[in-house]
């Protein structure tokens, strides 16, 4: 430290890529590892990057402590199973990303954890929480419908009960929502490969909660070796600098899009909570913050499939890709990519239709990407 005290920060938090760390004798070492005096054991345990990032997720989430994964469903994964033993009930919303659903109807009944589903509305919860009911998984804004689960109900429901609520709010993004913020919610899980990090370099995930809770989540990333790596969590820092930049932007996008898709003959719906006509529209107006409603919609053409699929090889600004949250806008078909884990009746049960286009507005002018969508449509 410079003489008077004041040390100089970095404007850019340095990366820690080293994997591990010398001590001056074997009892300093043996302190570190055992939590007896802080310190850094090695990279699968967290380094000075990861304490950063965790710092900064705890605050955008309003929460207690944060931890980083190597990806989202590393992240989804080991949040439930720190809730969750052989025997326990899991109740998850009927539409939820197709690798979650993969998740836990492929992954879980090997721990012998049971899963049902139900649609995410407070009544329907309710009637399905059972006496071995430990947790229930929500996403904010249901992917590739964007319907807007009761947050709020469900979580007075899972504290009457005693039940842990755990929140996929990785699409509305702090920006928009932060769920710790009302009664019930134990835990909020997000996919930092998307918006938080939002340029497509970085596969990554984090959950927020309680100091206890994350402590357990810790340790338990610790053991199955599912810590994001130190240039990754880097990368999230970088991406969480410009969140509220480029959400707004992206937000605002979306909402032009959506008025401009609902308003056009070809198109027979329109998936997205901004619209005044969205069955959600109240309580995503309720739930999120400045007026604004996520980057994210989906559409559906009169003529179905086929006019979705010529009117997707139509586009130039925007087009078809494999992911969200970037600064590229991308459309994608989920009954043939995102959600293909599924089957024709779960898509069905999901609101999933085989028509329905999912599309992630990027941060290109609104003005080229409508007109853009528009030029795509004469060809639908």
């Amino acid at each position: 430290m410079p003489p008077g005290g004041i040390a100089e920060q970095p404007v850019s938090p340095p990366i820690w890529l080293t994997s591990d760390y010398l001590y001056e004798g074997l009892e300093h070492y043996a302190d570190v590892i055992n939590e007896r005096r802080p310190g850094f054991v090695y990279g699968r345990y967290g380094n000075p990057t990861h304490v950063a990032l965790h710092r900064v997720l705890a605050s955008l989430d309003a929460a207690e402590a944060a931890w980083s994964f190597a990806s989202g469903m590393a992240a989804l994964n080991t949040g439930l199973t720190s809730l969750l033993r052989s025997g326990d009930h899991l109740l998850a919303q009927r539409t939820l990303y197709g690798g979650t659903f993969a998740l836990l109807t492929k992954v879980f009944p090997g721990y012998g954890i049971d899963v049902s589903f139900v649609p995410a509305e407070a009544e329907e919860v309710a009637a399905a929480i059972r006496p071995n009911t430990r947790a229930v998984l929500v996403e904010t804004l249901a992917n590739p419908t964007f319907r807007v689960s009761d947050v709020a109900g469900i979580g007075k429901v899972c504290a009457q009960r005693d039940v842990a609520l755990v929140v996929d709010n990785t699409i509305p993004t702090p920006y928009l929502f932060r769920p710790l913020e009302l009664p019930g919610v134990t835990l909020v899980a997000h996919a930092t490969t998307k918006y938080i990090g939002g340029h497509s370099d970085l596969i990554g995930g984090s959950v927020t909660g309680s100091r206890e809770l994350m402590d357990r989540i810790r340790h338990l990333a610790i053991d199955q070796g599912t810590t994001a790596g130190a240039f990754e969590a880097w990368l999230a820092l970088r991406g969480v600098q410009t969140l509220a930049l480029r959400m707004s932007r992206q937000c605002a996008t979306a909402l032009e899009l959506a008025r401009t898709l609902a308003g056009h003959s070809k198109v027979a719906e329109v998936g997205y909570a901004g619209l005044p006509a969205h069955p959600d529209h109240e309580r995503a107006a309720s739930l999120f913050h400045g007026d604004r409603y996520g980057a994210m919609l989906a559409f559906t053409l009169r003529g179905g499939f086929e006019a979705g699929l010529r009117a997707c090889d139509a586009l130039q600004v925007a087009r078809v890709g494999s992911s969200f949250g970037s600064l590229r806008s991308q459309v994608c078909h989920p009954a043939t990519t995102s959600h293909r884990q599924l089957s024709a009746e779960e898509r069905t049960a999901a609101g999933i239709g085989d028509g329905l286009i999912r599309v992630a507005v990027g941060g290109e002018d609104p003005a080229d990407l409508i007109e853009d969508f528009l030029q795509a449509l004469e060809k639908a």
